[in-house]
């Protein structure tokens, strides 16, 4: 079976048009279906990176077939010839390749440096608050307002909790309890690690904006079942009066 170095092109055509089309076709046209936004973002741009790995396979591929091809015919015969010429291809596919990947791993590098520098602070500067419908709350000590909900936790600072009414606290919490049992955490960390690798195409940002807005606006839906709108948007008014 022959690689099918059709399929470079198009892959490649696949990526161009997501990262065209997505500023413009896709922003603002979730925001009463935030979750579905989510999804076709995410699923827009996830679908772009198979292309690009499917694209290298091949080219991977079509070079141990070009070798295969050189070493079975004569050297100087016509099947050498065009083989030697088809090589040309996926040897370019693959320097692309490589030079992505190394700058990929220049931008992840420090990336990780930073998260294994700040986790270690935060910790040290948290302690337990209460457990809120099965998760974990704890207070960071901050003279501002600050919550953040992370994969099995919320963190909120104690700013919030001494300015804040019980039932408007109570409103922070389901709202960042959304995030939590939304998995907004991970989806937004992956929306970021796609802007961090691909900081200079504009589709990326874009994405990083929609993912932020209808995270919000989904957390919102969420706390909006259990609180009523003025004691919510009285809660987040302090994060909005700083």
């Amino acid at each position: 079976m022959n690689a099918p170095l059709l399929f470079i092109p198009l892959a490649l055509e696949w990526v161009i048009l997501i990262t065209a089309l997505a500023p413009l076709v896709l922003v603002n046209k979730f925001r009463a279906r935030p979750q579905l936004g989510i999804a076709i973002w995410l699923s827009a741009f996830l679908s772009a990176g198979l292309a690009t790995i499917a694209a290298i396979v091949i080219a991977v591929w079509a070079y141990f077939e070009t070798w295969n091809e050189l070493n079975n015919n004569s050297l100087g015969g016509e099947g050498w010839i065009s083989a030697l010429v088809v090589s040309f291809a996926p040897w370019i596919a693959l320097a692309v390749g490589g030079i992505s990947l190394a700058l990929i791993n220049q931008r992840i590098e420090p990336l990780i440096a930073t998260a294994r520098e700040i986790e270690p602070l935060i910790n040290l500067s948290k302690r337990p608050l209460m457990n809120f419908m099965g998760t974990q709350v704890s207070v960071v000590e901050l003279p501002f307002a600050y919550a953040l909900a992370t994969r099995k936790e919320i963190l909120i600072s104690s700013f919030v909790v001494e300015h804040l009414s019980k039932d408007e606290l109570d409103a922070v919490l389901w709202h960042e309890l959304g995030h939590v049992k939304q998995s907004h955490f991970q989806i937004k960390r992956l929306a970021g690690f796609i802007k961090y690798l691909s900081s200079r195409v504009a589709a990326s940002r874009a994405l990083v904006f929609e993912i932020e807005i209808l995270c919000e606006i989904s957390a919102d839906k969420f706390a909006l079942k259990n609180v009523s709108a003025p004691t919510l948007k009285m809660a987040r008014s302090l994060f909005t009066s700083l």
